[in-house]
C-alpha cells in the first residue's frame, strides 16, 4: 500500500519509502538501473559506470526515517549525481563567464516558473552552447567571459548552428537572447552591459503540428500493437483517441522540477476508476480535477423497451483485453507488460515506433496525433465545444458542474458514435456500389 503523504512532503527523484518493523517509514535513495555497477564478465567483479571519464560517486543510500532530513540528503545526493551525469563534477564555474551566466539565469524566477520541457530544453541547449568553439582550437564559449560576447561572435555562432538545423539555430539564439537581456538588466551583479543577440533577424520554418490520425489507422496501430504482444500500447492508444487524453496523462509522466520534485498534480489514470459498462475518471494534469466520462447511453428500443448502449466499445474492448493479462489489476492502467512499471518516455517512442513501422504506418504518426484524431472526430461529428472530454478549460469543482459536464460527454459520445456508424455505412454502400459496377 502507498504510504500517504503531504503534497509539500514530495520526495526528491531516486528516493522511495519503505515500511520497517515496529510501523515507522525509512527512505532510500537509489540509483537509477542505468547507472548501476555493472559485473565485469571477465573478473565477475562489480564495476561502476564511467561518465566524461568518472565513475559513479555516489552510491545506493539509507537516509533514516526523519523525512525533512531524508529529503535533504536525497537533494544532496542527486547534485552530486547530477553533476556527475553531465560532466560538471569538480568543476568551479567563473564568475563572468558564460557558464557562469547560464548557471546564475537557471537560479531567476523568470525561468524557475517554466515548463518542465521548456527547462530541459534551455538546459540542452545552454550545455551546447557552452560547448561551443567560436574557432577552432580557441576555448569553449562557456570559458569565455560573457561581457565579451560581441555581435560577431553572436553572428558566427548562429551561422554554424544552422548545420543543426534553421529551427535549432533560431532557439538558441533566442535563449541567449533572453539571458543575456536579463544580465543587462541586472548589470551589477552580472557585469554584461550589452546584448549582442539583439537585431539578429533570425528566421525558422515554424515546425509542423502533430497530424491528426485517422480512425483507419488508429485500428491498425491497435491491431498490430495486440499482435506484437503490446496490448498495453494499445489500450493507451484507445484512452488518448476515444477519452481525448493527453499522452503524458495516459502514461503517467512525472513532470519534474529542476531539483527532482514532482511539479503540479500527479498524472496517470487508474484502475479504479474505471468501472465498466458505467464510466471511467479521468484527472486533468493541469488542475488535478477528475472528470467523469459515462462509457453508456439509454435509448428506447423495439418495443418500447429502454436499452444500454455502449459509447466507447474499442476503449472497453482494450481495457477488457489489458486488464486480462496486465501485471497488476490496481494503481495505473498503463505499465509496462515486462515489469509492470510505468513506461518511461524514450521506452515508449520506441516502442511506438516498433509498432508504427511493423504497421506501415507513417514516419510522422506521433502518440499525440490520436488525442487530436479524437477530438478531430469530435468535431467532424457536429460538436464544437469538446472542453467535457478533452479537458481543454478547466473545469469547476462544484457538483452542478461535474453533472452538466457529464451529461455533456454523453450527448458528445453518442454524436460521436452516430458519426462512425454514418461513415461505415457510407463505406458499405460504395463497397456495394463497387461490386455491383463489376
Amino acid at each position: 500500500m502507498p504510504i500517504a503523504r503531504k503534497p509539500s512532503e514530495r520526495l526528491p527523484a531516486y528516493v522511495r519509502p519503505a515500511k520497517l518493523a515496529g510501523g515507522k517509514t525509512g527512505y532510500y535513495w537509489e540509483l537509477p538501473h542505468w547507472a548501476r555497477p555493472k559485473k565485469d564478465p571477465e573478473t565477475g567483479k562489480l564495476v561502476p559506470v564511467m561518465r566524461h571519464g568518472q565513475p559513479c560517486p555516489v552510491v545506493p543510500t539509507a537516509l533514516g526515517t526523519d523525512l525533512a532530513q531524508a529529503i535533504a540528503k536525497g537533494n544532496n545526493l542527486n547534485e552530486a549525481f547530477r553533476d556527475w551525469r553531465k560532466g560538471t563534477m569538480g568543476r568551479v564555474l567563473v564568475k563572468g563567464t558564460v557558464a557562469w551566466l547560464f548557471a546564475w539565469y537557471r537560479e531567476q524566477p523568470r525561468f524557475r516558473k517554466n515548463k518542465p520541457k521548456t527547462k530541459k530544453d534551455y538546459h540542452r541547449l545552454m550545455d551546447a552552447i557552452c560547448a561551443f568553439e567560436p574557432k577552432k582550437g580557441a576555448p569553449e564559449l562557456g570559458k569565455r567571459a560573457a561581457n565579451k560576447v560581441d555581435a560577431t561572435v553572436a553572428d558566427r555562432m548562429y551561422e554554424k548552428w544552422q548545420e543543426r538545423g534553421a529551427r535549432e539555430a533560431s532557439y538558441a539564439m533566442q535563449v541567449c537572447r533572453l539571458v543575456w537581456a536579463w544580465a543587462v538588466r541586472h548589470k551589477r551583479t552580472t557585469g554584461v552591459t550589452e546584448n549582442p543577440f539583439l537585431g539578429m533577424g533570425l528566421k525558422s520554418t515554424a515546425v509542423k503540428g502533430n497530424r491528426a490520425t485517422s480512425r483507419a489507422e488508429y485500428d491498425l496501430y491497435r491491431a498490430t500493437a495486440r499482435e506484437m504482444g503490446f496490448q498495453s500500447m494499445a489500450a493507451a492508444a484507445a484512452l488518448c483517441f476515444e477519452c481525448c487524453q493527453r499522452v503524458s496523462d495516459v502514461f503517467g509522466y512525472e513532470a519534474l522540477k529542476g531539483d527532482g520534485e514532482q511539479e503540479g498534480p500527479e498524472r496517470h489514470i487508474l484502475w479504479s476508476g474505471y468501472v465498466p459498462g458505467e464510466h471511467i475518471t479521468l484527472v486533468q494534469s493541469k488542475t488535478g480535477n477528475p472528470v467523469m466520462l459515462p462509457l453508456f447511453v439509454e435509448e428506447q428500443g423495439e418495443g418500447g423497451a429502454v436499452e444500454r448502449v455502449s459509447l466507447y466499445p474499442e476503449l472497453e474492448e482494450e481495457l477488457a483485453a489489458w486488464r486480462a493479462i496486465a501485471p497488476t489489476a490496481d494503481g495505473r492502467i498503463i505499465v509496462e507488460e515486462r515489469n509492470g512499471k510505468p513506461y518511461a518516455e524514450r521506452r515508449m517512442s520506441t516502442v511506438h515506433r516498433a509498432i508504427c513501422e511493423q504497421a506501415g504506418l507513417p514516419k510522422d504518426m506521433t502518440f499525440t496525433g490520436f488525442r487530436h484524431g479524437g477530438i478531430t472526430e469530435i468535431g467532424d461529428a457536429g460538436i464544437d465545444d469538446t472542453r467535457a472530454v478533452s479537458g481543454h478549460k478547466t473545469l469547476e469543482v462544484t457538483r452542478i458542474y461535474n453533472k452538466a459536464n457529464a451529461e455533456k460527454a454523453r450527448r458528445i459520445a453518442a454524436a460521436r458514435r452516430a458519426h462512425i456508424a454514418q461513415l461505415g455505412a457510407l463505406d458499405e454502400a460504395r463497397g456495394d456500389q463497387k461490386g455491383g459496377a463489376t
